[in-house]
């Protein structure tokens, strides 16, 4: 049992205006007190524009038909993934030459020029099974290296980033509000790439959140979500409250149908010794994969997009080879796991999952690690894709003025090809002009 001052503590913690707009400009529901939450976000229309900043006009709801019976799976490899690591160029002598000490001298050869980790097994198989496209040399002009301000970049997804994301751009004119599980982010918050305008995103903090404790002073779930009823009566216009009592209102609404959404995906985490996280832990990347499978296979759940971040720290400034090691297989036992629950669940096709990340690592090592860079490969992986790579591949001999790779393909080009050629979209209408799109997806 909780000590009984717990909860009011946290409550106070939580029902704050400060937690509801947190640098996100977006109301957050709280849908149960405790350390183990899921909550409920939506844009705050009353909150302050960041100065100089437009917002791109709203798009309705159904503008965006089908595509409903898929799911898109973003899987941030956040702090800067090192790809040349990765996807190890090596048979390019450069390779070796630059990184003495951090080279993967053993990885798995894909066609005699690049190879795999080798600790990614199990995307070497689906490679070899076609099932993985590589997209090499991804980034953008004039890069940022900052953590935040390239974060910033990729989640906005135009070349005038605004207070939406690219992914909530999407929800708005597919799902709006009607669709409350349609977009999910699986991390320690909601992520700016599923902001939207006119659409919710519910976030589930680690694969606790799926089951949060109650405060020790309710017993029944109903009992909580009635005590905050009264704070927002229903026939109050949403202009006349204010953003908390708004967020208090629509808890109310949203907790009922999360707890009917995720009632069979809190049976189906439950495994014959009642811990569904196994030794790898309920923060770990391969949980948190895991959990986004189980949430696609859950007839009451199947979100359109499912965004998981905050897993890992692939910023490798040192020691990366024992560190980078062990994020690739969680990578690979991740990847395994989501794509075997899939398997067994007959909807492995209605998933692709791709990765990203805010930037690669620079071509030469600092000694013990990698430091800062710009373009950096990533995966699309699912039974719809068409696998191989694409893409070229940046050079080792032509760098930048400081050192790093040039990219060879805008990453918004990795965005309109699942946007256009999984989701259905035109992506100009998301990502606001026409970009390349590569054939990873049949016609």
């Amino acid at each position: 049992m909780k000590n009984s001052n717990d909860c009011p503590r946290i409550l106070n913690r939580l029902v704050t205006r400060r937690k509801f707009l947190a640098g996100l400009g977006a109301t957050t529901l709280v849908a149960a007190c405790g350390p183990k939450t899921v909550s409920v976000y939506r844009m705050d229309p009353t909150s302050t524009p960041v100065r100089n900043v437009q917002t791109s006009p709203r798009i309705p709801a159904g503008t965006f038909p089908g595509a409903a019976d898929r799911t898109l799976v973003v899987l941030e490899l956040g702090g800067g993934n090192d790809s040349l690591a990765t996807i190890v160029p090596h048979a390019d002598e450069r390779y070796q030459q630059r990184r003495s000490k951090t080279a993967i001298t053993d990885p798995i050869d894909l066609d005699g020029a690049v190879g795999l980790h080798p600790n990614l097994t199990t995307i070497a198989d689906l490679y070899k099974a076609g099932n993985v496209a590589i997209v090499e040399g991804v980034g953008y002009s004039q890069p940022d290296l900052s953590h935040f301000a390239s974060m910033r970049i990729w989640w906005d997804g135009t070349e005038t980033p605004d207070t939406t994301g690219w992914l909530g751009r999407y929800l708005d004119g597919s799902a709006g509000y009607d669709e409350l599980l349609a977009g999910i982010t699986i991390g320690p918050g909601p992520t700016q790439a599923m902001l939207g305008q006119g659409s919710f995103v519910v976030n589930i903090a680690d694969a606790r959140g799926l089951a949060p404790d109650l405060p020790w002073w309710i017993e029944d779930p109903d009992e909580l979500l009635g005590a905050w009823a009264g704070f927002a009566p229903q026939n109050v216009p949403l202009a006349e409250l204010t953003p908390v009592q708004r967020a208090i209102g629509s808890t109310v609404a949203a907790g009922k149908q999360l707890d009917a959404g995720l009632r069979p995906l809190r049976a189906a985490l439950e495994d014959e010794d009642g811990d569904s996280m196994g030794e790898e832990g309920e923060e770990s990347l391969v949980a948190q994969l895991r959990l986004a499978a189980q949430l696609i296979a859950s007839p009451g759940v199947r979100p359109r997009v499912l965004y998981v971040h905050g897993v890992g720290d692939f910023d490798t400034h040192e020691e990366q080879r024992g560190h980078h090691d062990e994020l690739m297989r969680q990578l690979d036992r991740g990847v395994a796991e989501f794509f075997a629950i899939l398997t067994k669940a007959g909807v492995a096709e209605r998933a692709v999952l791709t990765t990203t990340s805010e930037f690669g690592r620079r071509a030469e090592e600092n000694g013990g690690g990698t430091d800062h860079g710009t373009a950096g490969s990533h995966f699309v992986i699912g039974s719809a894709v068409t696998g191989g790579r694409y893409g070229d591949p940046p050079s080792l001999r032509r760098l930048d003025p400081e050192g790093n790779l040039i990219h060879t393909v805008d990453f918004r080009s990795l965005y309109a090809t699942v946007l256009d050629g999984w989701l259905g979209v035109p992506h100009p209408e998301i990502l606001g002009k026409q970009y390349e799109t590569l054939p990873i997806f049949a016609a």
